[in-house]
């Protein structure tokens, strides 16, 4: 459940669990979804509502110009899978890959370096969490600094 460590509870303050729930449809065929909650540790009677993993991939999605990274952590994990990738397409593929540069570099017509860097692992952020498994994204939002509330069902940056 990669989404605890980054909110807590809008209500009580307490951390925020997770739980899987598995539904069987008319066709037999068995759903599971993840929902967050309150743990009610604070306060057992803690009033707020779960939140579906999907609706808040959604929200957190929508705050990405505004999260603070570690970007030191952020590149290294990038660099893994940059390796990885040219690990895979040189065994598997049989492919010759050029090296990939990691760190992106200031160029000449005016952009910045480091605002290039940023977007970059942006962009990798949205990657592994739209199509990351809950491994990936645990240790992704491991790099992401800010930290959110959970009140009724919304995300807000605390």
């Amino acid at each position: 459940f990669p989404f605890k460590k980054i909110c807590i509870c809008g209500s009580c303050g307490g951390s925020v669990t997770a739980e899987i729930k598995y539904r069987r449809t008319k066709a037999n065929i068995v759903n599971s979804h993840i929902y967050y909650h309150c743990n009610r540790i604070r306060k057992y009677d803690c009033p707020e509502p779960y939140i579906t993993e999907q609706e808040l991939i959604k929200q957190l999605i929508g705050y990405l110009p505004e999260i603070k990274l570690n970007t030191l952590y952020l590149m290294q994990e990038f660099g893994v899978e940059v390796k990885r990738l040219q690990h895979l397409k040189s065994t598997v593929l049989y492919e010759q890959v050029p090296k990939i540069e990691v760190t992106p570099h200031s160029k000449s017509n005016g952009f910045d370096g480091h605002s290039e860097k940023i977007d970059m692992l942006r962009d990798y952020l949205l990657h592994v969490l739209q199509f990351g498994t809950p491994e990936e994204r645990i240790k992704i939002l491991s790099g992401v600094k800010s930290k959110f509330r959970l009140v009724d069902r919304q995300l807000l940056f605390l």
